[in-house]
């Protein structure tokens, strides 16, 4: 595996191929603890990226809930 960056789905796409490896062909014990290990280090990195992900949107959502709230203050204002 090169060292430039994956995105989510790439890692998905080999999380995915490593699985299947692992359930459908004849892997030597050292060649299955391999992907096992490059397996959950994918899996780790996924997760992290999903945490972000939701992080960034909660973020979003209160930036959006304020303008709103500001909206609403502005419109009662003009409303008087």
């Amino acid at each position: 595996m090169t060292n430039k960056k994956q995105s989510f789905e790439e890692m998905m796409e080999e999380l995915e191929s490593i699985v299947q490896k692992l359930d459908n062909e004849n892997v030597s014990l050292e060649e299955s603890l391999d992907l096992y290990q490059r397996g959950m280090k994918l899996s780790a990195s996924c997760e992290e990226t999903l945490k972000n992900a939701e992080t960034k949107v909660n973020e979003l959502i209160k930036e959006e809930e304020k303008e709103d709230t500001k909206k609403d203050q502005t419109n009662e204002k003009v409303d008087e």
